[in-house]
């Protein structure tokens, strides 16, 4: 029998019963830590301006190791998000108070020169470093105040909103990119924007502000690359990537903001750097005169410019016939009519504004079909083309040539032809006969009637003897030596433009669906509201097919377009 008492038991138990209950309470210790590490990483998944490390640096002492860490950073990724902050005084701007410069891992250094009250060597070394490109919303706007204010050249600043439009977004202000690029909402209260940023001591709030700005500038700026070259590891392609972007380096975007901002507060006399806006050429006067031609017995062929009406007159091929709307009608039996759609879009009536938002005010003229691909097409393709010439106030025209560079960019895919495809090989030598030509044309076409009579004929007559099956110079022939090739021709030398259009020629279905792949383009892109009646991404197509019915196209000129012959 046994001399253990019935509870003996439940004591022996004891050390057990609470090493259990310790493991178990450890257990669920360890759970409600990893749980507040895993909702911690969880929050900085949700929301990337966790992922940030801000450093405030108020004298030159702690500058010299934080320039050095952003360096290490810019050895591989060599791109920084830059922002500036500075307080103003009953309307009068004082220097800059704080500058944002923000690594691609996150590592923000928000520099205090209000304290610093200089910009040390190390600084400006990396500010100046154009291997390191500088982004934001209006960069070279807080340059130029870096420049005033400091004496310190920026170079390399690059608009976000050029990449934004060159991948197909909304080039937006940072809050409006921020939110929909990263989904992330930036508190932009003016309270804190025009805060006091000369204070002896920052709020956490001023601190996070001036450092998301900076932090969500490289962000934005990594996500944009990858979309707008998705194919390329963009580390191990960064030189690729930065020629793609180099034409728009220091470059300010054109919008109604920033043009403002700069013209009330731009001190023209401080340019350390090379910050320059680059200047359209803006039409001052109309572009369509909307004149009437018409046929021997009174048909409308089709309107045009004033210049070239009165070129008729002055030629002797025509007489006038009415004053409004001005209106010339030829002595002689033109080569064709105006058939069907092709023939009745000659014939209406062009708007003097901006095809895609309507502006009146100033004009750019845009090639649908960029000239760099344009100018090596046939004669019979690079007539009439009109067309493809429409009117976009500067604005638009500037985002519609940086969308341009997304369809390049493809065809230099698909026809194996990068843009930078001649540069290693030698140029043709230029011809000076052929150039003589050239420039004499040029002269004809854009100043005719300002040219004296004797120097008119001469360089009437430079045209002709190039024209040696020709006894009477016309218009289509002016307009087609002005675009003549005046170097000698090299087998070895292609430009990007060239090989992209024999490619199309032999490879893609003609040029044709070179023509509408621009056209479509610009439709997708810009979205055009005010284009002419009957424009049609078709046009050309159309326009050969007419011309073939008449025998007025070559067998050849019809295979090169891509435009299937109709069988009898």
């Amino acid at each position: 029998m046994s001399n253990v008492k019935p509870n003996s038991l439940s004591n022996s138990l004891t050390p057990a019963k609470s090493a259990l209950l310790a493991g178990a309470g450890i257990g669920l210790l360890f759970m409600v830590v990893k749980r507040q590490h895993l909702l911690s990483y969880w929050n900085r998944f949700q929301n990337p301006l966790k992922k940030k490390h801000v450093v405030l640096i108020q004298n030159i002492n702690d500058c010299q190791k934080v320039v050095n860490i952003l360096k290490s950073h810019c050895s591989d990724y060599k791109v920084l998000g830059f922002d500036c902050e500075w307080v103003t005084v009953s309307g009068s701007r004082r220097p800059v108070a704080l500058l944002q410069l923000c690594s691609n891992r996150g590592y923000c250094a928000l520099f205090r020169l209000c304290c610093i009250r200089q910009i040390p060597k190390s600084l400006r070394d990396l500010l100046a470093d154009e291997e390191v490109i500088k982004v934001g919303v209006d960069p070279g706007y807080d340059a130029q105040k870096l420049a005033q204010d400091y004496g310190v050249g920026v170079a390399s600043t690059f608009d976000l909103r050029y990449l934004a439009t060159m991948v197909g977004r909304k080039p937006e202000g940072l809050a409006k990119l921020s939110l929909s690029v990263l989904k992330v909402t930036l508190d932009k209260h003016w309270r804190l924007s025009c805060s006091n940023w000369e204070a002896k001591d920052l709020t956490e709030k001023q601190i996070e502000y001036a450092a998301n700005d900076a932090f969500v500038a490289v962000e934005i700026f990594k996500i944009l690359a990858r979309e707008f070259k998705p194919r390329l590891s963009w580390l191990s392609d960064f030189t690729i990537i930065k020629c793609r972007i180099e034409p728009f380096l220091e470059m300010q975007f054109n919008s109604s903001v920033s043009q403002k901002r700069s013209k009330a507060t731009l001190n023209k006399s401080v340019t350390p750097n090379k910050t320059q806006n680059r200047k359209l050429s803006t039409l001052s006067k109309a572009l369509y005169d909307n004149c009437l031609l018409q046929a021997p017995d009174g048909e409308l062929l089709c309107t045009i410019d004033k210049r070239k009406a009165e070129w008729y007159l002055q030629q002797q091929l025509g007489v006038k016939i009415e004053a409004e709307p001005f209106t010339v009608r030829l002595n002689f039996e033109p080569a064709s009519r105006a058939i069907g759609e092709v023939g009745r879009y000659y014939q209406t009536p062009k708007e003097n504004r901006c095809v895609v938002c309507g502006d009146r005010n100033a004009f750019v003229r845009k090639n649908i079909v960029p000239r760099e691909y344009r100018k090596y097409f046939p004669v019979v393709l690079k007539s009439h083309t009109s067309h493809d010439v429409l009117l976009l106030c500067p604005k638009c025209h500037q985002i519609s040539n940086i969308s341009d560079f997304k369809v390049r960019n493809k065809l230099s895919e698909m026809c194996d032809a990068p843009c930078n495809y001649h540069q290693k090989l030698p140029k043709p030598a230029e011809l000076p006969e052929l150039r003589q030509v050239k420039m004499a044309a040029r002269a004809l076409l854009n100043h005719a009637e300002q040219i004296p009579l004797e120097r008119r004929k001469y360089l009437e007559t430079l045209v002709l003897n190039h024209f040696k099956e020709s006894e009477d110079i016309n218009w289509d022939m002016i307009r087609e030596a002005s675009e003549l090739h005046t170097r000698e021709p090299n087998e070895n030398y292609c430009t990007h433009g060239e090989k992209v259009v024999q490619k199309f020629q032999t490879d893609f279905g003609g040029l044709k669906e070179l023509e509408k792949l621009w056209r479509q383009h610009f439709l997708n892109t810009m979205e055009p509201k005010y284009l002419p009646p009957l424009w049609d991404v078709n046009h050309n197509a159309n326009r050969l097919e007419i011309r073939a019915t008449q025998g007025r196209v070559t067998e050849e000129d019809m295979l090169i377009a891509g435009v299937p012959l109709q069988k009898e």
